[in-house]
C-alpha cells in the first residue's frame, strides 16, 4: 500500500470507531490498532511518539479526579502537544485491546456525563478518539505533501543518534573507570567537572553564537587532551584556555587557579 492508502485505511477504521455504537467498539479498536499494525509509515510514527513516553507518568496527568464529582469519578484532561496524545490514547487502545483496562469502566470513570452510559460514550469519542484521528490525519497529510520528516526517516535517524549517544557514554565510563585506577584520576575528573559547568554556563549566556563556538572549542581541547598523558598537549590547551578565561573574566573567575592546582597531580604523575 502507498501511504496515502495506508492512511485512507487508518482513517476508515476511526471513523468505523466513532460512529459505531459501543457494543460494538471492541472489534472496532482491533480493526483501528490493525491499521496502525499493517502500516510501516504509521508504526514508525507512533514509535517516535512512543520513544521515552512514560505512560505510567502521563495516567497521572491526563486522568485525574473530578473535583466536582464523587472520588471513583476521574476526567480526562487532553496533552496539549499531538506526540503526548498519540502516545497516550495508544496506549489506552492498546490496554483495552489486551483487556487490561474494561472500556466500559474506563468510560464510566473518566467521561461521566449526565448517569447515562451513552453520553459518557459519546463524550470518550469527541474528547479522546476524534482528536486521535484528526492529529494522526494532520501529520501524516503533512508527510505526504513533503512539509513533515518521513516517520521512518526520524526513527532511523533517532535510533542512530542514540546508538551514537550510548557508544559515548560506554567509552565515558570505560574511560572514568581507568582513571580512577590512577593516582591522578580523582585530579582528571574534577578538571572535567569544572570544564562541564563552564561549558553549561556559556551555552546559557548571552554571548554571541560565535563566541561560544569559539570558547566552547576551547574547553572541549582541554577536556579531551588532560587525559591523553601527553604534557606538551596538556600544556598547550591550558594555556590557551587561560588566556580566553582572561579575556572573559567574569564568565571563569577562580578556574584558572583551580584547574592549575588539579594540573600539578597530573604533571606530578606524568612527569
Amino acid at each position: 500500500m502507498s501511504t496515502r492508502e495506508e492512511l485512507n485505511l487508518f482513517l476508515q477504521s476511526a471513523d468505523d470507531l466513532i460512529e459505531g455504537k459501543y457494543i460494538l467498539a471492541d472489534i472496532k479498536i482491533v480493526n483501528l490498532l490493525k491499521s496502525i499494525a499493517v502500516s510501516k509509515t504509521l508504526l514508525a510514527l507512533f514509535e517516535n511518539c512512543l520513544r521515552n513516553f512514560d505512560y505510567h507518568e502521563a495516567k497521572n496527568r491526563f486522568l485525574v479526579k473530578n473535583k466536582y464529582l464523587s472520588d471513583e469519578k476521574g476526567e480526562f484532561v487532553a496533552p496539549q502537544s499531538s506526540r503526548e496524545l498519540l502516545a497516550f490514547v495508544f496506549n489506552v487502545l492498546m490496554d483495552v485491546d489486551s483487556k487490561r483496562v474494561s472500556l466500559g469502566d474506563f468510560v464510566n470513570k473518566y467521561f461521566y456525563e449526565d448517569g447515562s452510559f451513552s453520553s459518557a460514550y459519546t463524550n470518550f469519542i469527541s474528547a479522546m478518539i476524534k482528536p486521535f484521528k484528526e492529529s494522526v490525519k494532520i501529520i501524516m497529510e503533512g508527510v505526504i505533501d513533503g512539509k513533515l520528516q518521513d516517520p521512518l526517516e526520524a526513527l532511523t535517524e533517532a535510533e542512530e543518534r542514540e546508538a551514537k549517544e550510548k557508544a559515548e557514554q560506554e567509552r565515558r565510563d570505560k574511560e572514568n573507570l581507568e582513571l580512577s585506577k590512577k593516582a591522578y584520576g580523582e585530579s582528571v575528573l574534577k578538571i572535567k567537572e569544572i570544564l562541564l559547568a563552564d561549558k553549561t554556563k556559556i551555552k546559557e549566556s548571552k554571548k554571541t553564537d560565535l563566541e561560544k563556538k569559539e570558547i566552547i572549542l576551547i574547553i572541549d581541547m582541554l577536556a579531551n587532551v588532560i587525559t591523553s598523558e601527553d604534557t606538551d598537549a596538556i600544556d598547550y590547551a591550558f594555556t590557551a584556555y587561560k588566556y580566553m578565561a582572561k579575556v572573559y573574566k567574569f564568565s571563569f573567575f577562580g578556574k584558572i587557579k583551580k584547574i592549575s592546582n588539579l594540573l600539578k597531580d597530573i604533571y606530578n604523575e606524568l612527569r
